[in-house]
């Protein structure tokens, strides 16, 4: 009979996950405060955001540049809150496909591919089987567009840091959300930013300067 260590040492391992974070949500002014929250929060955790905001190169079509970050992230989080219609009466379906190709990868990916993890937000509770039956049995987690609630999903869903030293709380975190708030005009000056410049959106990789958020850490 073979010995526990034997038997141990036949387990396959787990593949140590990176650091990057696949960001998959809204990018339109409503979402401004809940996606500042998210890179907020996962900046603090010293984590590395990725999304399809970090890249502008016109001679890149979208769906490969999506399909490779992807593949670089080991971690993943997808906002599915915007259900309503848009001014021309039609819903958005841009986050639940960059989900499905997550969840493809997990399926039918390498090795490596299928050691994948996934948070799936949502505004409201119980809401999702209604719009998204084929996720049933799945438990999103519903921030109701709250900042802090954001924190708390995103911190809990990293729990640590790469290092491997427990992250501080979701309460304390969110504190230092808001002071990062208040003083991000003077640190958009220390960088000879303006505030345009750092918006989240059109500035995006502005915004990221690594500076912002180590000033807290």
């Amino acid at each position: 009979m073979p010995s526990v260590a034997t038997i141990l040492a036949r387990k396959p391992r787990r593949a140590r996950l990176n650091n990057n974070v696949f960001v998959n949500c809204p990018f339109d002014e409503d979402y401004r405060t809940c996606l500042e929250a998210i890179v907020f929060a996962i900046e603090m955790a010293n984590y590395d955001v990725r999304c399809a905001l970090e890249e502008h190169d016109g001679g890149d079509i979208r769906l490969d540049k999506l399909c490779r970050m992807i593949a670089q992230c080991d971690r993943s989080i997808h906002d599915l809150s915007r259900v309503e219609l848009n001014e021309n009466s039609l819903p958005r379906f841009n986050m639940p496909f960059e989900l499905g190709l997550v969840i493809g990868a997990k399926r039918f990916g390498s090795e490596r591919q299928r050691s994948k993890s996934a948070v799936i937000m949502v505004s409201e509770p119980y809401r999702l089987p209604i719009y998204l039956s084929d996720l049933g049995g799945n438990d999103p987690l519903a921030h109701r567009g709250n900042a802090s609630s954001i924190v708390r999903i995103v911190r809990d869903s990293l729990h640590r840091y790469p290092s491997g030293q427990p992250l501080p709380g979701a309460t304390h975190l969110t504190k230092i959300l808001r002071q990062f708030y208040s003083d991000l005009p003077r640190l958009a000056r220390a960088a000879r930013l303006t505030m345009e410049e750092v918006h989240p959106f059109r500035g995006y990789r502005n915004f990221l300067v690594p500076r912002y958020f180590t000033w807290v850490a």
